[in-house]
Formats: C-alpha cells, sequence, structure tokens
C-alpha cells in the first residue's frame, strides 16, 4: 500500500531514466540510487512507485516488451494478394527487430542475475509474455493467404513464422554476441525465400513467363548446356 503523498515524478519519466542507466551502465549500476541522482529526485519517490529495486527492473522489462503486445491486441486486417502478404510479413519482422534492437540490453541484463531472472520469468507466465503472439500473429496471417487461395497451401505457415522470427533474432544478436555480423543474411533476402515458398506454382510460372517475353533473348554460346540437361546425361 502506498503511504504520503503522490510524488510529482511519474512512472513513466522513472522508467524511462532507468532505461538509459542500464543502455549506459549495465544491470550492476540500475540501482535506485542512480536513478534517482540521474533525475535529481529522491529515492523515496522511486519506492513510492516501485517498491524497491527489483520492482524498478521489472517494470524496465515490462516497457521492454509494450511494442510486442500489439500482435497480441491489434490482429493485422487478412492480405488480400501476394503484395499484401508480403508487406505484412514485413511489417510483422521489421517490428520485432525493432523491440530487439531496444529490447535485447534488457533481456541480456536480466538473465545476468539468478534471482532476477526467476523473477523475469514468473512475470513473464503471469502476463503471458513471450514470442508465441507474434509467433502466432505470423501464422495466422499466412493462414489467411491461405485459405484466400493465393499463397501455397502446402507451406507450413507455423514453421515459416518461426524461421522469420528466428532470422531477426539470429540477425540482431549476433554483434552483440560475437562482436561481427560477417555471414548475416540480410532480411530482403529472407522475405524473398519465404516469398518463394509461398507463392504458388502456377504464380511463379506466370510471373517468369511475362519476364522472359518482355525481355530480350539472352545469347548463348552453342557449347553452353544447361544444370537440366547437364544432369540428366549423368
Amino acid at each position: 500500500m502506498r503511504r504520503g503523498r503522490p510524488p510529482k515524478t511519474g512512472r513513466d519519466e522513472i522508467v524511462a531514466a532507468a532505461v538509459e542507466v542500464l543502455a549506459e551502465r549495465g544491470i550492476a549500476r540500475l540501482t535506485t540510487r542512480e536513478v534517482a541522482s540521474r533525475m535529481g529526485i529522491s529515492e523515496g519517490t522511486i519506492f513510492y512507485h516501485f517498491g524497491d529495486r527489483k520492482g524498478l527492473i521489472k517494470a524496465v522489462f515490462d516497457e521492454s516488451l509494450r511494442p510486442l503486445l500489439q500482435f497480441k491486441t491489434l490482429p493485422p486486417e487478412p492480405p488480400q494478394n501476394l503484395d499484401d502478404l508480403r508487406a505484412g510479413i514485413a511489417y510483422f519482422t521489421e517490428t520485432v527487430g525493432n523491440f530487439l534492437e531496444s529490447g535485447l540490453d534488457v533481456l541480456f541484463a536480466t538473465q545476468a542475475d539468478a534471482d532476477l531472472r526467476t523473477d523475469i520469468h514468473a512475470v513473464m507466465a503471469e502476463n503471458d509474455y513471450g514470442p508465441q503472439h507474434g509467433l502466432a500473429a505470423i501464422t495466422g496471417f499466412i493462414e489467411d493467404a491461405q485459405a484466400a487461395g493465393f499463397a501455397n497451401p502446402e507451406a507450413d505457415a507455423g514453421a515459416l513464422a518461426y524461421l522469420l522470427l528466428s532470422s531477426v533474432f539470429f540477425r540482431t544478436t549476433q554483434p552483440r554476441l560475437v562482436g561481427h555480423d560477417r555471414g548475416r543474411v540480410d532480411a530482403t533476402r529472407t522475405l524473398d525465400t519465404v516469398m518463394l515458398v509461398l507463392t504458388p506454382q502456377s504464380a511463379g510460372d506466370d510471373a517468369s513467363a511475362h519476364s522472359t517475353s518482355t525481355s530480350a533473348p539472352v545469347a548463348r554460346s552453342p557449347h553452353s548446356t544447361s544444370t537440366t540437361s547437364a544432369r540428366s546425361r549423368r
């Protein structure tokens, strides 16, 4: 139960300052004293809102997850065509990437403290936090396209959603974990590959035929052979 007169400084301002401290100085320096000093307020103001340091850190963690809650509360409109499908998947993965860019420091920091990690896991379980909402949103989006008849019905929507989010996570965490991004595949290449899987064969053939009919013929050496014919002779 809170006692005393409410302080003028609100929760959101304190959480924002705590996020700055965490990003700049790490979890060890994320203390109520450090945050209070940075803001020019008393520690009592922080205790009023959060109870103690763990309460403050939990609030920071909760704030870091806020961008992902839209997947749970604001499902997207079903796609109407392959262009909509591609744009929607790009939006999903970009949103997750933006979250990770700002939230990874919090996620990594909470893993460094065993007691805090246990508390955070409890908070996640209690509030149903986690990647399952993003996975469900992307899976449902792809399944809507399949049900509408313009996306490959044989593609495993759940597996593709998992691959997409896994690629975002790996792309974002690699520089932080190993200090470089060598070998990293960019988001456009990943999305291109997923769309190849989701595009029905007939649509792909039509696009290929259109491309062939509207482009200049490619001169070939009389000695050149196609990969297919070379394989057939083996």
